[in-house]
C-alpha cells in the first residue's frame, strides 16, 4: 500500500466535511468577475451541427467532463490533507475566469446542468464551484494523482469509462470536473486546462464525445 492510498470512506468524510462548512478563509479563493471570452467563430455557431447538439443539450442526459481549470505551478509531490487547500496546485486568476466563463457559456444556451460531481482536490471543487455557483458532490472516483499505483489508475479509468456509457438523470445534463489523464485513457480525448468533452452514453454501456466546451463556447464534433 502506498502513502497515497486513501480509503474511499476517507475521501466521503472529506465530502461530508466540505458539504457541510466552508473551507477557512482564503483557502478557496473567489474569483473576479468573469471577463468576456470571445464566442466560438461565426461559421461554428451557424452550422446545423452546432443547432442541433445545442437542442439535444437543453433536452439533457449527456455527460459533461471538465477538466480543472488554469492552475498555479505549485509542486504537489505528495498528497495531503485534501480538505486543506494550501500544499494543493490551485487555480491562478486566468483559471479562476475561466471557470466561470464555462459556466456562464452553459448559461447562455439555456443548458441545464441537473448535478455536478467533483475530485475530491480543491482545484476541481474551486472549478465547479466557480462555472455553476454550486459546491459540488465530491466523487472520490473522480480522484487522480501521480502517485498512484498502475492498480489504482487503471481501476480509476475503468470507472470513469462505465459511467461515461451511463445516461444521467433526467432534466439535465451531468458535469463531472476531474483531470486529463483518466479522462484520456477512457476516451482517448485529451483535455487542456478547462475545457471539457461533450459525451452523449449511447445506453447501451457505450458513449460517444460529440462535442468540446471551452469558454469560448460549444463545437461539435463529427
Amino acid at each position: 500500500m502506498t502513502r497515497f492510498c486513501l480509503t474511499l470512506a476517507v475521501l466521503a468524510a472529506i465530502g461530508a466535511a466540505h458539504a457541510q462548512q466552508q473551507p477557512p478563509a482564503g483557502s478557496m479563493p473567489q474569483g473576479a468577475p468573469a471577463a468576456a471570452a470571445p464566442p466560438s467563430p461565426p461559421e461554428i455557431l451557424k452550422s446545423d451541427a452546432y443547432a442541433a447538439l445545442l437542442a439535444e443539450l437543453r433536452q439533457g442526459g449527456f455527460v459533461i467532463y471538465l477538466r480543472h481549470a488554469v492552475t498555479a505551478t505549485t509542486p504537489e509531490p505528495a498528497v495531503g490533507d485534501l480538505v486543506d487547500c494550501s500544499w494543493q496546485r490551485n487555480l491562478n486568476d486566468v483559471g479562476r475566469r475561466q471557470a466561470a466563463n464555462v459556466g456562464t457559456r452553459l448559461k447562455e444556451q439555456g443548458i441545464a446542468v441537473a448535478a455536478v460531481e467533483a475530485s475530491p482536490f480543491c482545484r476541481t471543487r474551486q472549478t465547479a464551484e466557480l462555472a455553476f455557483g454550486r459546491a459540488p458532490q465530491v466523487n472520490a472516483e473522480l480522484l487522480y494523482h501521480v502517485t498512484q499505483t498502475a492498480d489504482q489508475v487503471a481501476a480509476a479509468n475503468a470507472r470513469l469509462k462505465a459511467r461515461l456509457g451511463q445516461r444521467p438523470p433526467a432534466g439535465g445534463n451531468l458535469v463531472l470536473v476531474g483531470h486529463s489523464p483518466t479522462m484520456k485513457e477512457a476516451s482517448a480525448v485529451e483535455l487542456p486546462e478547462g475545457e471539457a468533452a461533450i459525451v452523449r452514453p449511447n445506453g447501451d454501456g457505450s458513449f460517444r464525445v460529440v462535442g468540446r466546451l471551452t469558454e469560448a463556447g460549444i463545437t461539435p464534433l463529427p
